[in-house]
């Protein structure tokens, strides 16, 4: 079976992780071009041999070389660029958030209707960490029987010099985000747990609180801020009735444990490097897309749920600023 050849937009730190990941299954796909407008990154990529390189999004998508799409721009531009690529008959993985607005998520659901056969997908890159992954596999399995409650914290007080693109487009006016919360922690709890029915929440200049109730009777909790004095921090927690998982960071790790008694004697769940710096999750998440293209097997986040995840996220955004309990729907 041939290679799937990609093109990426956006070579900052996202989108070489992209590459990263692409790079990593050289059997599987081969990153044909790129869309990069910066001399940094036009450099960049031809110190990486990538044979093309685009200015704009316009031209690579004029390229019928070109059958796949990883979309690495400010999140403003992705649902138009998705949309772009679907249109031209090109398969897609978008960064997150899929999409901002309830209207952008009512035109995603339309063009997901309107072609069928496309593979798009979202990168809620959660969704690859094996940490959580072997978590999702044992709440599937039944192992900590019926999930009752479950949470995650998303608290990351994020140097500058991390993600230095940033800087350049985050004070755009397009850029503010009205999600309410994380998205990174509710997708996180919407995989493990399924669809959520309501939402309420709150939020000072330091934090924010979230709280879901699932369609399956599950309660979560979601807490956010930008001020915590301590490393990266992106937990998950679920009780069952049978057991309970709990995973967290210690040091540059990820670990997870399983509980299934008062005991302590725990299963270890296998553990993830810090994300991002040499960690596997990108290959993954690469690989999954596409296997997609190529078998026809199931993404690990399709654009329907990165959608469902932005409408949980907006839903939130309407319960913090009424102060009351919102229900979800589908735009």
């Amino acid at each position: 079976m041939e290679k799937v050849r990609v093109c990426i937009v956006g070579l900052g730190w996202t989108g070489s992780n992209h590459y990263a990941g692409y790079a990593a299954i050289p059997d599987k796909a081969e990153v044909r071009a790129v869309v990069a407008r910066s001399p940094e990154m036009q450099a960049k990529a031809k110190a990486w041999g990538i044979p093309k390189i685009y200015g704009s999004f316009e031209e690579a998508l004029q390229d019928d070389e070109v059958e796949a799409f990883s979309v690495c721009t400010p999140h403003y531009h992705h649902a138009e660029m998705i949309t772009a690529a679907v249109e031209a008959g090109k398969h897609v993985i978008g960064e997150t958030p899929a999409c901002m607005t309830v209207e952008e998520c009512r035109q995603l659901r339309i063009l997901l209707y309107d072609h069928p056969q496309i593979t798009a997908a979202t990168g809620h890159i959660c969704r690859s960490w094996p940490t959580f992954a072997n978590a999702k596999r044992l709440v599937s399995s039944g192992v900590v029987g019926q999930v009752f409650s479950l949470s995650s914290n998303y608290t990351h007080k994020a140097d500058p010099k991390e993600y230095a693109g940033s800087a350049k487009w985050g004070n755009d006016p397009r850029a503010r985000l009205n999600l309410g919360i994380s998205y990174h922690s509710v997708d996180l709890l919407r995989w493990i747990a399924g669809d959520v029915e309501e939402v309420s929440g709150d939020y000072s200049d330091t934090a924010r609180i979230a709280i879901l109730r699932f369609k399956n009777g599950a309660l979560g909790h979601v807490f956010q801020s930008g001020m915590t004095v301590q490393p990266y921090s992106l937990p998950l927690y679920v009780y069952g009735l049978e057991g309970s998982i709990h995973c967290f960071w210690e040091e540059q790790t990820l670990k997870g444990y399983l509980h299934k008694s008062t005991e302590w004697n725990p299963d270890r769940l296998e553990s993830t490097p810090l994300h991002g710096r040499g960690s596997p999750e990108w290959k993954f998440e690469m690989e999954n897309f596409v296997e997609s293209i190529r078998q026809g097997t199931p993404s690990t986040c399709p654009l329907s749920e990165g959608i469902a995840t932005v409408e949980t996220c907006l839903a939130i955004q309407d319960a913090m600023t009424h102060s009351t309990k919102v229900r979800v729907t589908q735009a």
